[in-house]
């Protein structure tokens, strides 16, 4: 009888029905680390670290030797010869996988979930319970460590999914009540597991208890947010409904696995030349892949390799069409991302962006995405552990960048492409890619010269070997010949043969990949030479005629004829127009000959060129869009290059907004290269178009630097207005305490300074007390800003605090003090010209008629403000904009029309990172759902506003979602929770003295106290 080992349970050997389990725990252990990886060899070094971690004994592999010495005379014993084989510093347990429990154990499941798929529900079921039957306590009991806790987590994981499999055929089935005990105790287990709450839910609900079933949903939905602070995803959501409006039961039976999406972002591409060799490899391996899906424990990766010099050899266009040509084995999906490890002027996609990208194209929402990285790695290995799809990560930098992406066990494909040999992964499988043949380097090139038939057979053959069978090489070659009519194949070839140097021989990987590259550089001109070498020092992503001006110290007309010379030769790409962007190769290569080619003086003279160029262009843009906005008076030295020439701010605007990476790279390439000046400067000037267009991640650092310099230089003025713009950066990030502290410091430097300095830093923290919900604060701040600037008698300064003052008001509940405020505002911005203020003005005033309930003067005086903001408005501006226009509608008419307008605000606030909006637009779609009289979507959105409010201190917000939440209870009928949510409302505006909010909150309450039959719980501890 052959032997078996056990690690599902404790660890033992099993031989003729006999167990033996072994001399101490270490011997267990090595039993256990062998059999993990059973018919394969584990090293040495391996094994000492699952043994002893980081801290082993002075001769661990003596030790080790000795423990694999008694195991091996205990498996001689059972008359089992040679089974623990040693090699080379390895080990070897030479028996069969299904011989240990755990490998047995997978084997049965994945054919059991095969066998479910293929509705042989009864021969699946047979399967799971001798899969469970295995299972004789916790995986490797009485064992300690880091890998025997990673090792249990695993295989617990493993038999969780064993049961959802099995409880999901026993529900299609009909199996209702011996299902409850075993699916509510595994639920006690995992809490937090939507999945088992479903299969729960929909047992009690099958067994006619409906009332349990919702007790169970509850349960899981106040777990989820006091321990995730998320909310039961769409699947259970969905079912909850269901219950309650008493669905036929068949609806919510399983039907198979409920799939999020499926996408499919492979993006275009041309049609593939030649690789029909590799192609079928790819598929060829997929294809088994597919086939042996059921019954496999990991996931196939095909990793597309080359040798040094891969760069332009066709990876990705080969990934792509082997993703298209598998589609019908993986019709779950096509996912395509970049993950942008050589692109120029970005960073490489990190882990937690990466699986974000990912999951949002299985379509989960954003709420819904976990914060940790390690829950969103385990939340996508569970989207993929029954789905058939095929992902294609394209441009990994290494195996550590990859290795948190890969999926765990599933039937789904990762083609992967890099420039790396990716080694030292699970399931690799490297597909090395190298140039073309011969006979494909010459169609490739007919096709796309446009050469056809045989003509000039032994020119294009000689082309191509010039080229080196590469496909970019080829690419370029034969377009420029293509776009010369003049040009015959034999011209081209007398070019490639007769030129200085062409071919060099260029050892690592990104050089001789510009071997391609040299052949369209060395037939342009001196002058279009010279600047395709220094448009490797671009620091943006794409970049226009007067940047590229400055770096190569040209008129800004010759420039422009040069640029258009090099985008004939396709060395260049016009994606938008007057706007260029290099390809990520070609741009390499600029960059290799920029270093190689440029002295470092040169380098440097054309970086400290451009950077200047920066400094002036982005304050004559600043000063153009915002020409009374207040600067500290500092002294700047004068480029000689261009400015473009702007017709209006929003000219300035939109261009401010195509050169902001290069810009933000400029001010942290300063910051970094002992340019502290120069970044100052920069900092200054785009501190208010990066705070209008919410760019607050990006300007924390950038200010801190800049008011250290400033400080360091003994410039009082300029620290301050520094420390305004890191407010205002903490400000918008949420970091309101911060914030404060140092604006506080900024109004102790300004007071030394003038009257004007002192009133700007008043304004700005009487604004961040605003959003604070500090009130009354807020409004001595205000009014000392007003009482200053009333000395000076500037009308633009004047109308700035009379509307801060009016908004300030307008929350405190004064409507007649807010509204002669901002029509003094108004008449003020209307006699300097200041259109865009005028706008925000206009918004305010139409919130004020709100708030009296005057919804056709809101409307109004809305609309003229949107017109205003048509022409200049930022995203934010446009997406508040929308939120009081969706204010001003009537929802029992229109909510639809509400909704679209909130959600698509609201979609404009998440990617600007506007918690505070975000929250405000999702209280406004609470009230409007409520006005509809759909109280639990209403609850819903109140909750999260609530939580974004909370999340950034904002208690003004705070305090209108707790009473919108309140009033939603109120009208479900949950009168005790109800009471409590407005209680802790009142307190809320309480606190900042938002009187007519706390006298709303309080009429609330008090419709609702006598249907209250406990008392109301401590505000402080609500969820």
């Amino acid at each position: 009888m052959e032997i078996g080992i056990r690690v599902l349970g404790t660890v033992s050997l099993e031989h003729d029905g006999h167990a033996d389990l072994l001399g101490s725990a270490k011997e267990r252990l090595v039993l256990a680390a062998l059999a993990l990886d059973a018919g394969r060899p584990v090293s040495l070094d391996t094994l000492i670290h699952r043994l002893w971690e980081d801290t082993p004994p002075a001769k661990p592999r003596a030790g080790l030797h000795t423990y694999a010495a008694r195991i091996r005379r205990r498996l001689r014993a059972t008359g089992s010869d040679d089974l623990l084989v040693q090699r080379a510093h390895t080990y070897l347990l030479d028996i069969r996988p299904e011989r240990v429990d755990c490998h047995r154990f997978e084997q049965l499941a994945a054919r059991a979930r095969a066998l479910a798929d293929g509705a042989d529900d009864g021969a699946a079921l047979d399967l799971l319970r001798e899969a469970a039957a295995l299972w004789r306590g916790e995986p490797l009991a009485g064992l300690s460590g880091l890998w025997v806790e990673s090792v249990r987590a695993t295989l617990s994981q493993r038999q969780l999914a064993a049961h959802l499999t099995r409880f999901g055929i026993e529900l299609r089935r009909g199996h209702f009540a011996e299902l409850v005990p075993d699916v509510a105790a595994l639920l006690d287990r995992h809490p937090g597991d939507e999945t088992l709450a479903a299969q729960l839910i929909t047992a009690t609900y099958g067994c006619g208890r409906q009332a349990d079933a919702l007790h169970v949903y509850d349960t899981v939905r106040r777990h989820l947010r006091e321990h995730l602070g998320a909310d039961p995803g769409e699947a259970l959501t969905r079912l909850h409904r269901l219950v309650l409006n008493r669905a036929p039961l068949s609806e919510l039976l399983p039907r198979g696995e409920p799939r999020v999406a499926t996408p499919h972002t492979l993006p275009r591409h041309a049609e593939l030349v030649g690789r029909q060799e590799e192609l079928a490899a790819t598929t060829r391996a997929a294809g088994q892949a597919a086939g042996r899906a059921a019954g496999r424990s990991a996931g196939t990766v095909i990793a597309l390799q080359a040798i040094s010099g891969m760069a332009g050899v066709g990876k990705t266009l080969l990934a792509l069409h082997a993703a298209r040509s598998l589609e019908p084995l993986f019709p779950d999906g096509q996912l395509h991302l970049d993950l942008r490890a050589h692109s120029p002027g970005q960073e490489p996609l990190t882990t937690r962006a990466a699986l974000t990208a990912l999951l949002r194209m299985l379509g989960i929402p954003p709420g819904d995405l976990p914060d940790d990285p390690d829950a969103l790695v385990s939340l996508w290995r569970t989207l993929l552990s029954r789905r058939r799809a095929v992902i294609v990560l394209d441009d990994v930098a290494d195996p550590d960048h990859l290795r948190p992406l890969l999926p765990g066990p599933s039937p789904s494909l990762m083609i992967v492409t890099s420039r790396r040999r990716l080694s030292g992964l699970p399931g690799v499988r490297p597909v090395l890619l190298d140039v073309l043949p011969q006979e494909d380097a010459v169609a490739l090139f007919r096709e796309l010269a446009g050469e056809p038939g045989p003509a000039h057979t032994r020119e294009v053959a000689a082309i191509v070997q010039l080229c080196g069978r590469l496909p970019l090489a080829i690419e370029i070659a034969a377009g420029r010949l293509a776009s010369r009519p003049s040009w015959t194949a034999g011209h081209l070839l007398h070019r490639l043969t007769h030129g200085h140097g062409r071919l060099r021989e260029i050892r690592d990987g990104t050089q001789e990949i510009a071997r391609a590259f040299e052949v369209s550089y060395h037939t342009l001109g001196a002058e279009e030479r010279a600047v395709f070498r220094i448009l490797g020092l671009q620091l943006g992503p794409d970049y226009d005629a007067f940047t590229t001006a400055a770096l190569a110290d040209l008129p800004i007309d010759r420039t422009e004829r040069v640029l258009e010379g090099l985008l004939d030769a396709h060395l260049i790409q016009e994606p938008v127009p007057e706007r260029y962007t290099t390809h990520d190769l070609l741009g390499e290569y600029s960059r290799t000959l920029a270093a190689s080619e440029l002295k470092p003086v040169e380098r440097e003279q054309a970086l400290h060129r451009l950077i200047d160029f920066y400094i002036q262009s982005s304050d004559a843009a600043d000063r153009l869009i915002a020409p009374r906005r207040p600067r500290a008076n500092i002294s700047r030295h004068l480029s000689p290059y261009r400015t473009p020439a702007w017709n209006s701010p929003a000219d300035a605007r939109r261009w401010l907004t195509a050169e902001c990476s290069g810009l933000i790279a400029a001010e942290r390439h300063c910051r970094t290269h002992g340019r502290a000046h120069e970044a100052a400067l920069l900092a200054g000037s785009l501190a208010g178009f990066l705070h209008e267009e919410r760019y607050s991640a990006h300007t924390q650092d950038m200010h801190l630097a800049a008011a250290a310099h400033w400080r360091a230089g003994g410039e009082p003025e300029a620290e301050v207005y520094a420390l305004i713009n890191q407010g205002a950066a903490l400000s918008r990030n949420g970091h309101y305490d911060e914030a404060l502290v140092v604006l506080g410091r900024a109004l102790g430097a300004a007071r030394g300074i003038d009257d004007t300095t002192v009133a700007e830093v008043r304004h700005a923290r009487g604004v961040l007390r605003w959003n604070l919900g500090r009130l009354p604060e807020a409004l001595a701040d205000q009014e000392e800003a007003l009482a200053l600037r009333t000395r000076s008698g500037d009308p633009w300064q004047l109308a700035r605090s009379e509307n801060n003052l009016g908004i300030t008001h307008l929350y405190l509940g004064n409507f007649k003090v807010a509204d002669e405020h901002f029509h003094s505002a108004l008449v003020r911005f209307r006699a300097v010209g200041d259109a865009h203020e005028e706008a925000h003005v206009l918004n305010n005033l139409s919130d004020l008629h709100l708030h009296i309930g005057d919804r056709e003067s809101a409307r109004r005086l809305l609309q003229e403000a949107r017109k205003i903001l048509a022409a200049s408005g930022t995203t934010a501006e446009h997406a508040m904009a929308q939120v009081n226009l969706a204010n001003t509608m009537d929802a029992s008419t229109e909510i639809n029309e509400m909704l679209d307008l909130y959600q698509d605000s609201l979609t404009s606030f998440r990617r600007l990172g506007d918690r505070r909006n975000a929250s405000i637009t999702l209280h406004g779609m609470g009230s409007a759902l409520h006005s509809a009289a759909r109280f639990r979507e209403a609850a819903e959105h109140h909750t999260r506003a609530l939580e974004l409010a909370r999340s950034i201190g904002a208690t003004h917000e705070e305090a209108q979602a707790l009473h919108g939440l309140g009033a939603a209870e109120h009208r479900l009928g949950q009168a005790a929770s109800a009471a409590a949510h407005l209680t802790a409302a009142v307190a809320a505006a309480d606190r900042t003295g938002a009187a007519d909010e706390a006298a709303r909150a309080r009429a609330a309450l008090a419709e609702v106290e006598p249907e209250s039959r406990i008392p109301a719980p401590d505000p402080e501890q609500l969820a």
